[in-house]
Parts: structure tokens; C-alpha cells; sequence
């Protein structure tokens, strides 16, 4: 069920998916538990963060980064929980910000979903007035679907709301620390598979994968 009230709304779905100095520090800080501040409980990290960036190998650097980034996930599920939107709520109305219409056949390839879970999510969002379809009369396979103004500024909520979360914690940071993090976002963009130029639009899970495999 999806119950839009004023600017919130609450849903259930189906299927809901040469080192600088300055650089080190940020890669301790980064690489830090985000509960006690301390080092994870993995052996293989800690003596990690002693070690020349570059010298990393990409399973030691998987390896170190894989606890912040679960718990930054953890993070944002938190807040996801009381957020306007669901996290594919969100993705949808994000990929209609792009253009004037999407068939729904595009919006299932995007997210990696099933046609038919795609259109619950849809429809949901329908019932809420966050969107409408065209077309599609005679062919459902032709439906087009399209933000509407009330879905854009849900939007706009929900993003604030998931933003803060990280903003409180980045503006705690150092200026080192945050500059650190900052030279690390066009990697991290490359590691999600994300084109920063094209965003919000992402390409079809497919031609991801399609992508990682030609590298």
C-alpha cells in the first residue's frame, strides 16, 4: 500500500534492491568503524592504513572499504525508513526528471526489476499522484509514465532527508578529511557503475554488466 499525506508518503513493495599525507589520514577516517571510531574486527585491514595508497591491491582496497560503505548503507536505510519515498520510489520518479516520459519497460531495466514488480511500483506512485501514464489503450506494453509537480517536490523532500544524514557527518570531518573524501568521488561513482554526467539516469542493469565485462 502507498498513502501520500502532504509531503509524505508512506509504501510496502514487492521486491525492494604517490601518497599525500592528507590522503592517508582521510583513508583512516574513512575506513574507521562507524560506530566506535575504532578499527574493524578484519585482520587484513588495520595494517592497511600504514601502507602507501597506491601499493593497495584492488582485493586490500575492496577489502578496507567494504565496512564504511555497509555501514553508510545501514545509515541510509535508517533514514530511508522514515523518508517520503522508498529507495525505489526514488529511483523512479528520479529517472523521470530526465525526460518528458518513460515507458515502463525502461524503468524495470534501469532498477534490474521485473516488468511486473515494476508496475506495482508504478502503480503506486500513481495512486499517490507522484505520476501519470499515457497511452497504452490498446497495448500495455506502450504505457508511458511521467512525473507530475506533486511527485517532483516528494522528490526534492526525499533527497533533502537522505542528504542530511551525510552532511551531518562530512561537515564533522577535517578539512583534510573532507578533501580526501572528495578526490575519492569520481572513483566511487566508477566503482557503483554511475555516470555523473548522465545522472539521474542510469543505464539498464544489462548494459552494465555488458560494460564491467568489455573493460
Amino acid at each position: 500500500m502507498c498513502h501520500y499525506r502532504g509531503q509524505r508518503t508512506t509504501c510496502q513493495e514487492t521486491g525492494e534492491r604517490a601518497s599525500r599525507p592528507g590522503a592517508e589520514r582521510g583513508l583512516r577516517v574513512m575506513f574507521m568503524d562507524g560506530e566506535s571510531g575504532t578499527n574493524t574486527d578484519d585482520p587484513a585491514i588495520p595494517g592497511l592504513f600504514e601502507r602507501n595508497p597506491v601499493s593497495l591491491t584492488p582485493a586490500e582496497v575492496a577489502a578496507a572499504s567494504r565496512p564504511p560503505l555497509t555501514m553508510i548503507g545501514n545509515r541510509l536505510r535508517e533514514t530511508n525508513a522514515n523518508a517520503p519515498l522508498s529507495a525505489a520510489q526514488s529511483l523512479v520518479l528520479s529517472q523521470l526528471t530526465t525526460t518528458d516520459s518513460m515507458p515502463i519497460t525502461e524503468l524495470a531495466a534501469a532498477d534490474g526489476r521485473a516488468i511486473s514488480t515494476m508496475t506495482e511500483i508504478v502503480g503506486r506512485l500513481t495512486s499517490a499522484g507522484l505520476v501519470v501514464k499515457r497511452g497504452g489503450v490498446e497495448d500495455r506494453r506502450q504505457v508511458r509514465v511521467a512525473i507530475t509537480a506533486e511527485g517532483r517536490r516528494a522528490l526534492e523532500d526525499n533527497q533533502r532527508l537522505r542528504n542530511q544524514t551525510l552532511t551531518e557527518r562530512i561537515a564533522a570531518l577535517s578539512d583534510q578529511e573532507r578533501a580526501a573524501l572528495a578526490a575519492a568521488l569520481p572513483a566511487l561513482w566508477k566503482v557503483a557503475e554511475i555516470d555523473p554526467v548522465a545522472w539521474p539516469r542510469v543505464h539498464p542493469r544489462s548494459e552494465r554488466r555488458r560494460r564491467r565485462t568489455t573493460r
